[in-house]
Parts: structure tokens; C-alpha cells; sequence
């Protein structure tokens, strides 16, 4: 669920330098059965402990992460062993100091800000439009109430605010930028020669069972990979709408109650005056403050001297519009229950006390229930689809979890059907289920490989549930020689053949370093001429470019080889290096050349920063219990 939210939320709200540390899955208060040792501490920062299950969350985030980022090429075998938890806990501390820093530097973010972002995260609208219960609703189901994610949100956003003033103290000069963009633009003159691996094979003769010998010394490269079937059950909301009953009394009630969707919600505009703390101090500001408006006094202006809200204070306290369901309750029942132009009596948050004043409502006209009717029940439809799914989602996680040697119970309490894959590695196939990272994940995890347990609910999109379990597991084994003794002969004979043609290339090198002619050392039209090429050029090799590319410049032809990809032996020839064009450089490239080392410069003061917050931390790392991966 929490990666979905992820993958629904603004882009740059999920990727943040200080992330959201997502809570583990912990559907049904399962999460002791998940996660294990849960309050175990593995590391100290200042004091404040940084829990397994922080480290599980975080594992579980940067997995998802890896997983969306890397495709058909992610390996969950990365996570195996203790490395990647050492680094993520180091991610961690880091987290922890940036965080401790933005608060000691007073980063704020306006409460209207993170109401904006919800309303914004598409997976918390129903039709297109915000809806409270089912943000209510996600949430609950990822672990989270409200409050607890909005914190954590303006955690990450005050983050983010600390590394863009990183970034604007960094500073780029014009010489960086068009050092490296002479650089970038550079073109080299560049011949070369091929040797090719064909020339070779013919004079290759191997050894009596080289093969054999080959294959009994290098067995565990001709090992197939372990592989499982699973049986598995999946719960679908496809076709829940389509038999949901419908009356008109039912679409009535339906249509009173969620009016707001299909005329639009009531909003409001509101500005405030905030004074951040709960004690006497703060209570006296803020009569003290109410006392001034009460006698005629500018709101504009005490908002702008006074309120410590750094988001909405320069603009005299401007929240801009809002619906109901997006602010802090106390905050979201005064503005609603002021006239226009009201101010009201101090209310307070968990952010301190406000001065509210009520200066805009709007209210949508829109169609009456016979106008909307279709919408009203298609709406209906959707909703009562998605609770019948979520419903049985939880009946099929308890009945599941409660049997955990068996898919039968749940299978016929819910009617479904247990299924079954054939054999896929870890690398999974690119069929269906098969092909979904992961329930390729839940199927060779410890608890259905190792101990027949059934995974637990493994959540594809937000209405696709699947629970699976181990039906049949082939262990990785040695491939028999009969079946690879061809294609490790062939390979044998390739690589004496490759061997063969780079002594030949070498011996070449000698010739053209002692002066001789290129087109003499290499005969059969197998030299060509000289040609100047930038990095990018798409008509030759890469690996040619890469290579004349990293030769130091020369006053004197250089010379380099090395053996291709497909095993030919390639000779380069670097004859000269001309400077990149300023004046062809565009406007976009030079933007986007001072963009890319902004970022690179940014990133380098944000490690020193880090280093040096570091330095003056209490960090206590308790190497034994991150190595321990907690029990399942």
C-alpha cells in the first residue's frame, strides 16, 4: 500500500533527501508476525533511538525504490546479507542529524502547504476530487492515522527546505560550467583497426577434455538457479461494482451525504496568526494580539511582524482556499463556524494558537440529484465495491494468517479458487503474477520457503490482493555436462581465439609505435581512416569512444587496444583533440550543464554538512543487532 501511495504522490514529495520513512506493512495489528523484534534498538542519535523497525520500514522503502527504478533487472538477493542494512542504517543517522539541524535552524512549513500536497495525492481522491474517509482509509490500512503522516510529511518537506538553502549558498561559476562544457563538446580525430576473432578460430586446437575439465572446475557457473512453484489465491475488485444493489432511496441518501462530491466542496479562505508553543508566553502573545485586532488593529499587519507561520506570514497570513477535511480539526471547526470577515477568539493546535480570520467563501452551484443521478450511481457503486474489497481483504488476511499450513479455509469462506504457478527463479518470468516483483519477493521469502507458512496479503494495486504459498521448490543444481559440454567447447575455443587475436593486436601496437603505416599493419581494408567524433557519436562503437576518450592528449599519435565485446581485438589510434565550441553551445545546454553541477556541488556541501554534523553527534551503532535480521 505504502509504495502505491508513493508512486500516486508528487514526484518529488516521494523522492525527498530526507525520505518518508514509511511504517511496515502492518495490516491488522499482524505486525510483530511481519517485523519481529520491533523495539529493538540498533542505533542512538543524540539520544534518540532508531528502531528495527525503522530499519524494516526503510528497507522496505528503499526495495520499493529499487524495484521501480530497476525493472525486470532488480534482484531482491541485494537485500540479503547485512551490507545493505549497515547502509541503511547509516541513511538513518543522516536522517535523523538533518532533521535535528532543521529544527535548530527554525525551517517551518505552513500548515496549508501539506494540506495543499494531500488534496493533491491522487490516492487519497475519490473521482478526482479529495475525500476524507478514504484518506482515512488508506492511511489506516499503510499504519498511519492522519496527524502521524502529516507530521512525518512537513518532517520531510522542513528537509527539503534545508537542502535548498544548501543549494542556493552553492555557488557555480561560469569558468566550471565552460571548463565542462569544453569538455563536454571536446571531438578527438580517431582511426582504428580490427582484428577479428573469426581470423583465429580456425587455428584453435584445444586440449584432450578441456571441456570436461572446464566444467568440473567451474561448476557453479553451470548451476541453474533455485526455483519455485506457489499456490496462491487473488482477490480482485474488478467485478464488485458491476453486482452491488442499487434503489433510489439508497442513491438519495447516498447523493445528501457526499453532495460535496458532484457540486464540488464548500471552500473557505482564511488567514492567520500563529504563535508557536503552548505555555504562558505564547498565550499572552496571543491575547495580547486578539486585544489589538479587537481595537481596530491591521490583521495584514500583525500577520506580517508577528505570526511565526514562515510560509503564510509574508503574505499577512494567507492560507488560500480549503475544503473541509484538510486542516487540524480545531483549526478546520473555527474557520468553518466564522461569518465573513470574522476574527476569532485564539484556537488552539498542536502548532501553538491562531488568530483565524474568515476572508472568502465559496460555494458551487451544481446539478440536483436527477441531473447527477448516473454519476451519483456510479459513485455509489465504486464505493461500496471498494469496501466489499477491503472487507474481504481483512477476512482474507485473519483466515490466512490464523491458518497458516493451508490456503483451503480461505479459499472456500471467500470462494475463491487456489491457483498455481509453474517453476520461476528470483528473476521471475514475464508472465502475469509471475512478473510482479513482489510476489516474486513474498515467494522466496523465508516464511513460505523455509517454513510452509503462507506469505501474507501481498497488495499488486489498490484493488488486487494476493496470498500465496509454497506448492512445489526445486533447488539450485548443477546443470549435467552432456547438456552444456557443446556450448563450453565453443566458449573455450572463443576465448583462445580472442587471446590469440589481442597478442596479435599488440604486436601490431609495436609496429605503428616504431613508425610503420597503419595501412600496411593492417591489411584487408581492416584500418580505418582518421575521422574526428564527439562523445555522443552514434556511427562508431562506444566502446571505441570510451576508449580514445580516456587516452591523455599527445603531442604524437597514441595508440591503445583492447578486446570487444563479440571478441574481436580493436587498435585505436588517437591523432588529435580539438576543444569544444563555446559559441555552438546553446542556451539549454549551458543551462543544463550549470543545473547538473549545481546538483553535483549541492550534493558535495550537503555530504560536508552532514560530516561535519557528524562530528559533533553522540552516535552509538549497534553492529551485532542490525546483523541480525529480525526473526519471521
Amino acid at each position: 500500500m505504502l509504495h502505491y501511495i508513493r508512486e500516486k504522490a508528487q514526484g518529488w514529495v516521494a523522492w525527498l533527501i530526507v525520505g518518508l520513512i514509511s511504517i511496515p506493512f502492518a495490516l491488522w495489528g499482524l505486525d510483530s508476525y511481519l517485523t519481529g523484534e520491533s523495539s529493538v534498538t540498533v542505533a542512538t542519535v543524540n539520544g534518540e533511538d532508531i528502531s528495527q523497525s525503522d530499519l524494516q520500514a526503510a528497507l522496505q522503502q528503499y526495495r520499493d525504490q529499487m524495484r521501480s527504478s530497476m525493472g525486470e533487472e532488480f534482484d531482491p538477493a541485494m537485500f540479503e546479507g547485512s551490507s545493505m542494512r549497515f547502509a541503511v542504517v547509516q541513511d538513518l543517522i543522516d536522517q535523523r542529524l538533518l532533521e535535528k539541524a532543521s529544527d535548530e535552524l527554525g525551517q517551518r512549513i505552513a500548515d496549508s502547504e501539506i494540506a495543499n500536497i494531500v488534496r493533491q495525492t491522487e490516492v487519497f481522491q475519490v473521482d478526482g476530487q479529495f475525500n476524507m474517509a478514504h484518506y482515512q482509509t488508506v492511511l489506516a490500512r499503510a499504519g498511519y492515522s492522519p496527524a502521524a503522516y502529516e507530521a512525518q510529511l512537513k518532517n520531510d518537506l522542513i528537509g527539503r527546505q534545508l537542502v535548498q538553502n544548501l543549494e542556493r549558498s552553492t555557488v557555480t561559476s561560469t569558468h566550471e560550467v565552460e571548463r565542462l562544457l569544453r569538455l563536454e563538446q571536446q571531438q578527438r580525430e580517431i582511426a582504428f583497426g580490427v582484428l577479428s576473432i573469426e581470423a583465429y578460430l580456425e587455428d584453435v586446437s584445444l586440449p584432450e577434455n578441456a571441456a570436461r575439465d572446464h566444467y568440473d572446475a567451474n561448476q557453479a557457473a553451470y548451476t541453474a538457479p533455485e526455483q519455485i512453484a506457489v499456490n496462491y489465491l487473488r482477490l480482485t475488485g474488478d467485478k464488485l461494482a458491476d453486482n452491488v444493489e442499487v434503489d433510489e432511496t439508497l442513491l438519495k441518501s447516498f447523493y445528501a451525504d457526499n453532495r460535496e462530491q458532484f457540486v464540488g466542496p464548500e471552500q473557505r479562505r482564511a488567514s492567520h496568526i500563529l504563535i508557536e508553543g503552548d505555555d504562558t508566553n505564547a498565550q499572552e502573545k496571543i491575547a495580547d494580539l486578539a486585544t489589538q485586532l479587537a481595537d481596530g488593529a491591521d490583521f495584514v499587519e500583525l500577520a506580517k511582524a508577528h505570526s511565526q507561520d514562515s510560509g503564510s506570514a509574508e503574505d499577512g497570513g494567507d492560507l488560500g482556499f480549503f475544503s473541509k477535511g484538510v486542516m487540524d480539526p480545531a483549526f478546520e471547526e473555527a474557520v468553518f463556524a466564522l461569518d465573513l470577515g470574522e476574527v476569532s477568539e485564539p484556537v488552539q493546535t498542536e502548532f501553538g494558537y491562531h488568530l483565524i480570520k474568515l476572508t472568502e467563501i465559496d460555494v458551487p452551484a451544481g446539478a440536483d440529484f436527477s441531473e447527477a443521478r448516473d454519476e451519483v450511481e456510479a459513485a455509489y457503486r465504486r464505493q461500496q465495491a471498494r469496501d466489499q474489497f477491503f472487507e474481504q481483504v481483512e477476512q482474507l488476511a485473519n483466515l490466512t494468517y490464523e491458518n497458516p499450513e493451508s490456503l483451503d479455509i480461505a479459499a472456500e469462506a471467500l470462494g475463491l479458487e487456489i491457483q498455481t504457478t509453474s517453476l520461476f527463479t528470483q528473476q521471475g518470468k514475464g508472465e502475469d503474477l509471475m512478473a510482479e516483483p513482489a510476489f516474486i519477493e513474498a515467494a522466496f521469502s523465508d516464511d513460505v520457503l523455509n517454513h510452509d507458512m503462507n506469505s501474507t496479503v501481498i497488495e499488486l494495486s489498490l484493488m488486487d490482493a494476493v496470498v500465496l504459498r509454497k506448492a512445489r521448490y526445486q533447488p539450485a543444481q548443477v546443470l549435467p555436462f552432456d547438456s552444456v559440454g557443446t556450448a563450453i567447447e565453443q566458449n573455450l575455443k572463443y576465448q583462445a581465439a580472442a587471446e590469440a587475436a589481442a597478442a596479435a593486436g599488440q604486436e601490431k601496437i609495436t609496429e605503428l609505435e616504431a613508425g610503420a603505416e597503419p595501412e600496411t599493419v593492417f591489411a584487408d581494408g581492416q584500418w580505418q581512416a582518421a575521422t574526428f567524433y564527439g562523445r555522443d557519436n552514434q556511427e562508431i562503437s562506444q566502446q571505441i569512444l570510451s576508449t580514445a576518450f580516456s587516452m591523455p592528449r599527445s603531442s604524437d599519435v597514441s595508440y591503445e587496444g583492447f578486446t570487444a565485446e563479440n571478441g574481436n581485438y580493436i587498435v585505436v589510434a588517437l591523432m588529435d583533440v580539438r576543444s569544444g565550441d563555446l559559441e555552438a553551445v546553446s542556451t539549454e545546454q549551458r543551462d543544463g550543464m550549470e543545473a547538473s553541477l549545481t546538483r553535483l556541488n549541492t550534493n558535495t556541501e550537503t555530504q560536508a554538512f552532514i560530516a561535519g554534523l557528524r562530528e559533533k553527534a553522540d552516535i552509538e551503532i549497534y553492529d551485532e543487532r542490525i546483523s541480525r535480521a529480525p526473526e519471521q
